[in-house]
């Protein structure tokens, strides 16, 4: 029974090493289930964009048929708003971000020639975006990260647009209070982050770079 004993081998736990293996494997399966989940999450988003902005043209198109115009350019600040009725319940807007879609009248003197309407999907490697000419990180002209949209009468992406070009905007002399709105107005702003501005400017002209999408607030 003692030889046995002997021949017995030591019990022993886990080394400090094959702890931190352990602990490390553990968190890098999480941190993949975690980014799979996001990313479900995201494309999940990115479908409900779609299907906002092909409600919007359908009611832009009823608008149309009925009163012989597109509606004006602000029918789409109001999320949740019934500026739309009866054509559309309530004005949709971004499922994540909570912003208004940016919408373009074709001319914002005569509504009656065409429109676009815009968004940003997060999967930017979505072929869509490709297929409308657009770029998944530079947008379809009409302002960076606007990678997606819907239009009549004219295309998606802005013409002469280049999907392979960044642009960069056109940087202020100092951070100030004014911006550009969506339709290229320099305006003054309370809050410019809530209001989507990628870019401020001190001077009450914005600098003259309102003419550059890239350089428009979202709302």
């Amino acid at each position: 029974m003692k030889d046995f004993q002997k021949l017995q081998l030591p019990k022993k736990g886990f080394t400090l090493i094959e702890l931190l293996i352990a602990v490390s494997l553990i968190i890098l399966l999480l941190l993949l289930i975690f980014i799979n989940w996001r990313r479900q999450i995201d494309r999940g988003y990115d479908v409900l964009r779609k299907k906002h902005l092909s409600d919007i043209k359908r009611a832009f198109e009823e608008y149309y048929n009925d009163k012989g115009c597109y509606p004006a350019a602000t029918i789409l600040v109001n999320c949740n708003g019934p500026e739309l009725q009866p054509y559309l319940g309530a004005i949709p807007c971004d499922p994540a971000s909570k912003l208004p879609y940016k919408y373009v009248p074709v001319d914002d003197t005569n509504l009656c020639r065409g429109f676009r309407v815009f968004s940003s999907l997060r999967d930017t490697a979505d072929s869509d975006i490709a297929r409308l000419g657009c770029n998944g990180v530079t947008g379809c002209g009409f302002g960076v990260g606007f990678n997606y949209g819907i239009s009549s009468g004219v295309t998606v992406a802005q013409p002469g647009f280049n999907p392979g070009f960044t642009p960069t905007p056109t940087p202020p002399a100092a951070p100030g209070q004014y911006a550009c709105d969506p339709n290229g107005i320099c305006n003054s702003y309370g809050d410019p982050v809530a209001s989507g501005c990628p870019i401020t400017f001190a001077a009450s002209n914005c600098n003259n770079a309102c003419g550059i999408p890239a350089n428009r607030c979202l709302r």
